[in-house]
């Protein structure tokens, strides 16, 4: 059972895709057969993922490449 008051907690932290991620393994059978470790391991993997991809993502930005409009 998926717990709401958890889900809004990792929110509150700024931890959106551990919350997606607990929704997801809440409502899938395919999570049922791991256990508490392996599934812990795959929420903390996507948020992890996630916060580097957005730090990569802001890096780029502040760098200010020159975009190529087109191939000549």
């Amino acid at each position: 059972m998926m717990n709401e008051e958890t889900i809004q907690k990792l929110i509150t932290m700024k931890m959106s895709d551990m919350a997606d991620a607990y929704k997801q393994q809440a409502k899938s059978t395919d999570y049922q057969a791991l256990d508490f470790e392996e599934r812990f391991t795959l929420l903390v993997d996507r948020e992890y993922a996630r916060r580097r991809s957005n730090k990569l993502q802001r890096l780029i930005k502040q760098a200010k490449f020159d975009m190529p409009t087109g191939i000549d």
